[in-house]
């Protein structure tokens, strides 16, 4: 009879051979006869509920949430104890608890790369395009067959949701629509209109790559001054819609996007033809502030329109504003929207979701506490947008305090400045109280009439709309009247103007200190792994420390307001002085780069002490106390779930603990914070690119390469990303950019010859390597390459280089595993393998591979006692690599070998041997060609049993199974 454990391990096993949505639960429970047994203390719906628990837990980490009702649902004939329903009802709540808290609510071990590829058929959808990629779908533009060919969006995820009906419930002409929903195996799918391929974030996007203007942080190319700024908005959408024409033609030989997707009247303001709409000559008429302010008028309407059915969307950001064909606005994605009760508040007990920057107070609150979240949060969110598409950055509220956009563009009006901070108001109650207040306000405010809902702040302008609004009253002789009454006003304020311009510039520079802090913190603890980026580095620093000095000095002095905290912060002062003693402990080829004075403060005892605290993590991470480190960072999360620096750092710690999963979800927050931040893109292509998501890990490598040209390691991991696709000629042509830029390396050139071997192109690739050993290793990641280039040739000119990398690196584990396998295998000398074995698992005491590795090693060395210790802790981890399994089964088969020599009782190891070794054979059958020559299995294979599971795996194809 089985026991509890191999129920769970077999519903485990299940689970990772055909996924969670495979399994039948049925087949795996006990039988219904089953009753309690004396020996084990069990009956069947003990087991029933064990297995549920961890059913219940897997479903939740694939992102496919299921409850209580869901479990009673598998066996509906079944009857369970009050002690037992409330078991499962702790756990569900200890599930939803953890996904509240996650910033990442619902991520899966499912990638949105597994989402079918372009060129593929879904159903009648043929996939031309990918018009957008996010946490837990893609958008594809697609060709729909079974009518008439029609192009549309097409939206594919692994999750269930409501979005389609909260779509179809919503017929509005600033919310997209819905054509239809389909569901093909696992993927659901979501058809609408194809209404083009810009969102609001994509303009951002490209405003931001032209240079900002004199007058005001704003871009000059889209006219966020006094010029033409919607004509630019449609330009600029036209030239984005010309690329998906261009993708069109060359996919099939079909006339343009608008001949094919003939259906411009099936929506209000849909027209595909940008001249002739109503819309797109209302925006060619505005300035770029006029256009913004239409633009959140016809959002305002839309979320007023949902709000009153009862919805809020809950993820207001310009990725899900849609600008179509004629710049007319459409909200998307309602993934994450959930409906609110009568009286139009919610408590949020759910999963939460949304975009952090975006979020509301009261929204980020709600991720470490209960906190109510009403349809006001979209208002603030609708408000951080309408701030950055006028002044191309996102607000500060940190501190309570609201930023006015006028302090970054002077061309926003006093009243349009009031609109945008009355919705980012930090307490609730003093914000618009309905989308329709908002709405009222900013189309008063395009009508040059005075604001309904809000006081308007400037006479002047006040007096400017009445006389826009009367032009026959408002005769020559009144506007000459009213501009000498202006002149002398400003003639008047002449003797502060000097005042006025040191304060603004004194705060645009603390502001820039603020934004560009993060950034800078990132750079410099991403130095011990990539070490490439050093003259990056030591830029950015100058560049961040030049804003706290005195404009007439370099790197020395520090401006008399910084050290009277006129208008600094305590976070910015915090942070900066984080900055300072981080870029202090740091060997630089070039100094100073830290204000000598700034870094007497450092030093001062006078410190406050919640500085010392931000480095309390610090000092653990460079002790290598990871995990208590973790804990310090996350405590830090829950008070500021905005906290970039620990968001970063938790990012780091989990990278050096091998938890790519959780490492690359912490760096999404990071980008969330800091969407233009090259550096955060390339640390979660790292973590993305250990744990097997190479797609994603390309895309991220290329996004990097975009925000920062100079990055050129982005494009050295680009072509390993690409290399693990089969996509070797791109990833030759990336490596070929790297070295143009200067990336001239032994791991570049390493990289280059294997690509050019896996083409068949031996003698180029002979010239690559002798390129490599001919580069000056800087790095221990060159010296690793290095010595992998001699590995077969010359392994003792091999383990000297890999001693190499380790006096760069005392921590290097790849050094460490590496020379471990070099003396082993290679060199024959155990006692240096074991030596290093020993120190791979010091670095890393819960990795199972390094445990495995060591167990291996003193089995073969007849350490009986330390193999067993080793064996022992393996026996208590979660092994998921066939390979570590295999690990552990030969040594156990060593240790049996060794026990039957001696005539003692190995009876205990040859079980457990054949048991390891069934193991790794169910998790993967080709294990057994590596068994049939291994040296370290010779003991099994000379047993019965081993010729029995061999011809069951090759004969018979079954699965082996295990006494």
């Amino acid at each position: 009879m089985m026991n509890l454990d191999e129920y769970v391990d077999a519903l485990e096993n299940a689970v990772a051979n055909q996924g969670v949505l495979s399994i039948d639960l049925k087949q795996l429970a006990p039988a219904p006869s089953l009753e309690p047994h004396q020996g084990l203390g069990i009956d069947r719906t003990e087991v029933l509920i064990e297995m549920l628990r961890v059913w219940m837990e897997h479903r939740w980490r694939a992102g496919y949430p299921v409850s209580v009702r869901d479990c009673l649902s598998e066996f509906p004939g079944e009857t369970f104890s009050d002690k037992e329903l409330e078991d499962l009802r702790f756990e569900e709540q200890r599930l939803r608890q953890t996904a509240a808290k996650s910033s990442i609510a619902n991520s899966g071990s499912w990638s949105v790369d597994a989402l079918p590829s372009l060129g593929e058929m879904w159903g009648e959808f043929e996939l031309v395009s990918v018009l957008g990629v996010g946490a837990f779908a893609k958008v594809y533009l697609a060709r729909q067959h079974g009518l008439a060919g029609r192009l549309v969006a097409l939206k594919l995820t692994f999750r269930q949701t409501s979005e389609s009906q909260w779509l179809a419930s919503l017929q509005h002409s600033a919310i997209v629509p819905i054509y239809s929903t389909h569901r093909r195996d696992s993927v659901y799918g979501i058809c609408m209109p194809f209404l083009g391929n810009s969102t609001l974030a994509d303009l951002l996007e490209e405003t931001s790559k032209t240079p900002a203007s004199t007058q005001g942080k704003w871009w000059s190319r889209t006219g966020r001054g006094n010029t033409n700024g919607g004509g630019a908005l449609l330009s600029t959408i036209q030239q984005r819609h010309g690329q998906i024409d261009t993708i069109v033609k060359t996919v099939d030989k079909s006339d343009s996007v608008e001949v094919v997707n003939a259906e411009p009247n099936s929506i209000p303001g849909a027209s595909l033809s940008p001249a002739n709409s109503a819309t797109s000559q209302k925006l060619s008429e505005c300035d770029y502030v006029e256009a913004v302010c239409w633009i959140a008028s016809q959002l305002a309407d839309a979320l007023s329109y949902a709000h009153r059915n009862g919805l809020v969307h809950s993820d207001i950001k310009p990725a899900n504003i849609l600008l179509a064909f004629d710049g007319q606005p459409r909200l998307l994605d309602f993934n994450v929207s959930y409906m609110s009760s009568a009286d139009g508040v919610v408590d949020l007990n759910l999963p939460l979701g949304g975009t952090i920057p975006y979020m509301s107070p009261e929204h980020r609150q709600a991720f470490s506490q209960s906190s109510i979240v009403d349809a006001r949060s979209d208002i603030y969110s609708l408000g951080v947008v309408l701030f950055e598409m006028l002044t191309g950055r996102l607000p500060n509220d940190r501190d309570s305090k609201v930023s006015d956009p006028r302090d970054w563009n002077s061309a926003v009006s006093p009243a349009m400045s009031a609109i945008v901070r009355k919705c980012l108001h930090y307490e609730v109650t003093e914000r618009y109280q309905s989308a329709d207040a908002l709405r009222d306000d900013l189309t008063a405010q395009l009508h040059h009439e005075p604001l309904v809902h809000q006081v308007e702040p400037s006479a002047i302008e006040r007096l400017l709309k009445w006389c826009h609004r009367h032009p026959r009253v408002s005769s020559s002789v009144s506007i000459a009247t009213l501009a000498t009454i202006i002149i002398a006003f400003l003639a008047g304020g002449v003797a502060i103007r000097q005042v006025a311009l040191n304060k603004a510039d004194w705060v645009h520079r603390m502001d820039l200190l603020q934004s560009r802090l993060p950034n800078s913190m990132a750079l410099v603890t991403s130095l011990h792994s990539l070490p490439e980026l050093e003259s990056e580095v030591v830029a950015d620093l100058e560049s961040t420390f030049s804003l706290i000095v005195s404009k007439d000095s370099t790197l020395t002095t520090l401006d008399p307001r910084w050290k009277l905290r006129e208008g600094v912060s305590d976070d910015v002062r915090s942070d900066t002085l984080h900055l300072a003693w981080l870029a202090s402990r740091v060997a630089w080829k070039k100094s100073p780069l830290v204000p000598v004075s700034l870094e007497a403060e450092n030093g001062s005892t006078a410190i406050e002490s919640k500085d010392w605290e931000k480095r309390t993590p610090v000092k653990l991470i460079q002790e290598r106390k990871f995990s208590d480190a973790i804990g310090w960072l996350k405590k830090r999360i829950e008070q500021d779930p905005r906290d970039h620096d620990s968001w970063w750092l938790l990012g780091d710690c989990y990278h050096e603990n091998q938890e790519f999963n959780n490492s690359q979800n912490a760096y999404t927050v990071c980008i969330a914070l800091q969407p233009r931040s090259a550096i955060a893109y390339v640390n979660r292509g790292m973590a993305r690119l250990s744990s097997g998501m190479f797609e994603s890990a390309a895309q991220d490598y290329s996004t990097a390469s975009r925000l920062a040209p100079t990055f050129s390691i982005c494009r050295f991991n680009h072509a390993l990303a690409l290399q693990q696709l089969c996509r070797i000629d791109e990833a030759i042509g990336e490596l070929d950019l790297a070295i143009e830029a200067g990336y001239s390396t032994v791991s570049a050139h390493r990289l280059r010859g294997d690509l050019l071997a896996a083409k068949g192109d031996v003698e180029s690739a002979k010239l690559e390597y002798a390129n490599a050993l001919r580069c000056k290793p800087t790095t221990d990641q060159h010296w690793l390459d290095r010595g992998l280039i001699l590995l077969n040739s010359d392994p003792v000119s091999a383990a000297k280089d890999f001693e190499s990398a380790l006096e760069v690196n005392p921590t290097s584990a790849a050094a460490h595993q590496k020379l471990a396998y070099v003396y082993s295998e290679l060199l024959h000398s155990p006692d240096k393998s074991l030596e290093h074995s020993n120190r791979l698992v010091d670095l890393l005491p819960s990795e199972p591979m390094h445990l495995a590795g060591r167990a291996v090693l003193h089995a073969r060395s007849g350490r009986t006692d330390e193999a067993n210790s080793d064996l022992s802790r393996l026996e208590k981890m979660e092994l998921k690599d066939p390979i570590v399994v295999y690990q552990v089964a030969c040594a156990y088969s060593m240790l049996a070998g060794a026990a039957h020599s001696k005539e003692q009782d190995g009876k205990s190891a040859s079980t457990l041997a054949f048991r390891w070794y069934t193991r790794s054979l169910n998790m993967e059958p080709g294990v057994l060609s590596i068994a049939l020559t291994d040296p370290d299995v010779q003991w099994m294979r000379e047993q019965p049993q081993f010729q029995e599971i061999a011809k069951a795996v090759n004969t018979l194809k079954l699965k082996p199974t295990s006494n």
